[in-house]
């Protein structure tokens, strides 16, 4: 991440540079999995450099020759970071793991047990973030974070076509996932995208939903643009949950879905029933536990100094949020 991100739809400025290289961003899950001598899952840390998860995770299924569903994680990683997690193997003998070979991974033998691993099931995870090209380090510490989601959770249209879904746009969501389409049936262009991508698009919808309504809640504070909006910082912190718009969950304030001209029941999807997403809560701020900063000269940036941040955070939270805010 450079300096200045552009966009089709937006250009916005920084200061400082982050994930300029691998070793830039480190993220350790802190999992609550227990291992035993035996059991039928087979557990194993796996430690990668600049991979993405489920690549490992296709990879690792090819040379076992199993299937995908075999294999369970708790929590997808960064790609352009070294990250350590925790995966299972249904019904693997820890000899074959020898014969594995996958560029940038390492491979640990942890022990065995009669449960798959799923996701969620981290307490959470460590984060060692390299922030780059400082002409000043900022002072203090944060002891607690605002709950957005960040960029990683809407990549490219992610947001957009999961809007069209929930609107029952199926037409639109194909036309900008450029799928191909037979006799006009879009919603079986749809269904031949993996099951885990196209919640994918409805979650991040749900997410921006989400953000809109943290920021609304916060109201003032330090701001930070993103392509979908607005970040905003305050400096207190209160113990409430924002929901996460969904069928079945009941919200008060609908100002938000007003807003958008949707409902609750937009999201039960009779056309496609495995993307209707259920309502739940989330968060609005999380505690940032064993914060700590230090300074050193900015070998990548002559003239620079860079700050090495770390922290923990609770699962599902975003550390390049902690950073944005830090730096805000």
């Amino acid at each position: 991440m450079t300096a200045q991100l552009i966009q089709k739809r937006y250009i916005y400025t920084m200061t400082y540079k982050i994930k300029q290289i691998p070793e830039d961003f480190i993220v350790d899950e802190i999992s609550n999995v227990k291992s035993n001598q035996q059991g039928r899952f087979l557990y194993i840390e796996v430690k990668k450099k600049n991979r993405n998860t489920l690549d490992v995770v296709k990879e690792l299924a090819k040379q076992l020759k199993i299937p995908l569903n075999k294999i369970g994680f708790a929590g997808s990683k960064d790609k352009h970071a070294i990250t350590t997690q925790l995966f299972s193997i249904a019904n693997c003998n820890q000899s074959k793991l020898k014969e594995v070979n996958i560029d940038n991974v390492t491979l640990k033998f942890i022990g065995y047990g009669n449960e798959p691993i799923t996701l969620g099931d981290l307490e959470g995870n460590r984060f060692t973030v390299t922030v780059r090209n400082l002409n000043k380090i900022p002072e203090g510490k944060i002891d607690f974070c605002e709950n957005y989601f960040d960029e990683q959770r809407f990549s490219k249209n992610n947001k957009q076509v999961g809007e069209f879904i929930v609107r029952k746009q199926f037409k639109e969501a194909v036309e900008l996932l450029e799928l191909p389409v037979t006799q006009n049936n879009y919603v079986g262009s749809l269904q031949k995208i993996p099951k885990r991508l196209s919640k994918l698009y409805v979650h991040s919808y749900q997410s921006y939903l989400f953000n809109q309504s943290l920021q609304q809640y916060v109201k003032n504070g330090k701001k930070v643009e993103y392509s979908l909006g607005t970040f905003i910082f305050g400096d207190k912190k209160e113990d409430i949950k924002l929901p996460l718009p969904g069928f079945g969950v009941e919200i008060q304030d609908q100002q938000i879905l007003k807003k958008e001209n949707i409902t609750l029941n937009d999201f039960i999807i009779k056309q496609f029933p495995e993307l209707s997403m259920e309502g739940t809560f989330r968060d609005a701020y999380v505690k940032v536990k064993e914060f700590s900063i230090e300074t050193e000269n900015d070998e990548l940036n002559n003239g620079k100094k860079k700050a090495i941040v770390k922290f923990i955070l609770p699962k599902s939270c975003y550390a390049t949020i902690v950073i944005k805010k830090l730096f805000a």
